[in-house]
């Protein structure tokens, strides 16, 4: 082995000890991008069909994962200030129809007792 040679190789290994990853992390970054994307938008599709939104749907209507969310402050923010909207609108859905179906009740039994009272006051004055 040359002088020349042993000089060389050195420098070989020090140039292969140095890897290329910008590659690796541009991917990386357009993966991510794409995926808080794809948040994004199964946020937008829930809220239009009035679905109910939260960390769990969030992922399954996206396909990404749960912590992906919860890592990402911005998309974290969204769905929990939609997940408190919607629970409330839920609630307040139930509440309306629980008074519907109960004031309906009511009036049948009004209507009853006028019946009655009807029919008990006829056989009095007959």
């Amino acid at each position: 082995m040359s002088l020349q040679n042993a000089q060389q190789k050195p420098a070989r290994r020090a140039r292969q000890s140095h890897r290329n990853t910008d590659g690796i992390k541009k991917f990386s970054e357009q993966k991510t991008l794409l995926a808080f994307q794809k948040a994004e938008a199964a946020i937008d599709r829930l809220v239009q069909e009035k679905e109910t939104v939260n960390f769990n749907t969030v992922s399954i209507e996206a396909g990404v994962s749960k912590p992906f969310l919860y890592t990402h402050t911005e998309l974290r923010h969204k769905i929990e200030s939609l997940r408190w909207q919607t629970e409330e609108q839920q609630t307040e859905g139930t509440l309306y129809k629980s008074l519907k179906q109960e004031n309906e009740r009511l009036w049948k039994e009004i209507q009853k007792l006028r019946e009655l009272l009807l029919c008990s006051s006829n056989s009095v004055t007959s």
